[in-house]
């Protein structure tokens, strides 16, 4: 791992656990929805709410088309709720990354995500990363080329100089078609035993 000037995370799945689950059955339970029917729904929508194509009323106006939801809309954001209840950061991840920034390397973040969870990360751990290199922002989304495309221009460094750390194969597997170094995230452990050398522990 030498030669690493950057190290990108990924969010959901790496820097915090997995929030989809969280999200669905808390939507559900304010929706009123069973759990197949709002499963299929999110799976046919969240694609385009993540790419920015659709904003979070027009992603609700179709989970309630799809599923005849009765239950009523919160008069704020019911991603950001639904979120914030699901959000479980991973410490001993973000510990690591605290870790590389102070060795001076560059930390930012890669996510497929939502406009309404940004806010999220505002938050005091969030700090040491820039870029944030956001889906919705960027109009494109793992494991499309464009969105890794943006990440190399807006770090401006060869992209052997970028490690990405996701725990979705085909998110790692993309980003090294392009050239950067990439790493299939499974533990924390793991991932600071990949980055040893630049922790001057290797």
């Amino acid at each position: 791992m030498s030669g690493i000037k950057a190290v990108i995370f990924d969010w959901g799945g790496v820097l915090i656990e997995n929030p989809t689950e969280g999200i669905l059955r808390y939507s559900r339970e304010v929706l009123g929805i069973g759990s197949g029917c709002m499963l299929a729904a999110y799976r046919k929508l969240i694609p385009y709410f993540q790419e920015g194509k659709i904003s979070e009323e027009e992603f609700w106006k179709g989970i309630r088309r799809r599923t005849g939801a009765k239950g009523n809309l919160p008069p704020a954001s019911l991603w950001l709720e639904a979120f914030e209840q699901a959000y479980v950061p991973k410490e001993d991840v973000f510990a690591v990354a605290r870790e590389i920034h102070e060795c001076g390397c560059r930390t930012g973040i890669l996510s497929n995500t939502e406009m309404p969870a940004r806010p999220l990360m505002d938050r005091e751990p969030y700090r040491i990363f820039d870029p944030l290199v956001l889906s919705w922002e960027v109009g494109s989304s793992k494991p499309q080329k464009k969105i890794f495309e943006v990440l190399i221009e807006t770090l401006g460094l060869p992209p052997s100089d970028i490690l990405f750390v996701d725990d979705v194969e085909a998110n790692v597997r993309a980003s090294r078609e392009l050239g950067l170094r990439g790493h299939l995230f499974t533990d924390a452990q793991a991932l600071r035993r990949a980055l040893a050398p630049i922790l001057g522990k290797g």
